[in-house]
């Protein structure tokens, strides 16, 4: 038994030509949907990376504050130390006036809440060295909360007064602490910086930095507080 097909009203060819201009319309209409989603992807990728340039600038601006700090806080921490090592039990601790380098705290908000599929889309090697430089962020953050914990447990000793030996290897214990995150960020600063020249990115400096604040980096005083500043206050809060 034979069976025919229906014939299209107008004949195949005619059929043919009609489907073929339906699935040209519609592969054409996911050409442009994919065209559009790329267009839109590739302009999320370049916003996500201005935001983060801008953000790795910012930690860069902190680095150097933190830098810029280094030699003045190596001096007062081997003024200390000196100090400590020469002292003997029940001697007078002079005034002191106890702080570290002056430090920022980094910026990470942006890196933090990245879109996982718009980082996706950002060329490896750039992806390579963002993961990098965060990563060396979080180290030196560790490194700056352990220095700033070790000038706290000094901080007791601005109290002037005699000290055993059990207070000075307190002290010598914290000011090694100190030391040795000194040495380490000096160590690590090259590597932050090289990542970010590789991604051609320079610091930038906060918008809501006071003109007091950035006059106060470059300051170097003595641990040792002044006797003159001492009576000074004295006077001041007898008066």
């Amino acid at each position: 038994m034979r069976i025919r097909l229906p014939r299209p009203l107008k004949g195949w060819r005619v059929f043919a030509g009609e489907v073929g201009v339906i699935v040209l319309g519609v592969l054409l209409a996911l050409g442009a949907q994919q065209l559009a989603e790329n267009l839109q992807m590739r302009a999320e990728v370049r916003e996500f990376r201005r935001t983060i340039d801008h953000e790795i600038g910012l930690n860069l601006f902190v680095y150097d504050v933190r830098s810029r700090g280094s030699a003045c806080n190596m001096r007062r921490i081997k003024e200390l130390l000196n100090w400590v090592r020469k002292a003997q039990d029940g001697q007078e601790l002079p005034q002191i006036s106890v702080y570290g380098a002056p430090t920022m705290a980094p910026y990470r908000s942006a890196w933090d809440s990245r879109d996982g599929t718009i980082f996706a889309y950002v060329p490896a090697k750039a992806r390579q060295k963002y993961a990098e430089f965060y990563d060396e962020l979080d180290g030196n953050s560790k490194r700056l909360e352990e220095e700033g914990e070790a000038w706290l447990a000094i901080k007791g000793y601005e109290l002037a007064g005699p000290v055993s030996i059990d207070d000075r290897r307190a002290i010598y214990r914290n000011l090694a602490m100190a030391y040795s995150v000194d040495r380490t960020w000096a160590g690590n600063m090259p590597v932050s910086k090289k990542i970010a020249d590789e991604l051609g990115i320079s610091p930038v400096q906060p918008d809501n930095l006071t003109k007091e604040f950035l006059a106060e980096i470059d300051l170097c005083e003595s641990i040792f507080v002044p006797k003159r500043a001492i009576d000074s206050g004295s006077g001041a809060a007898k008066s």
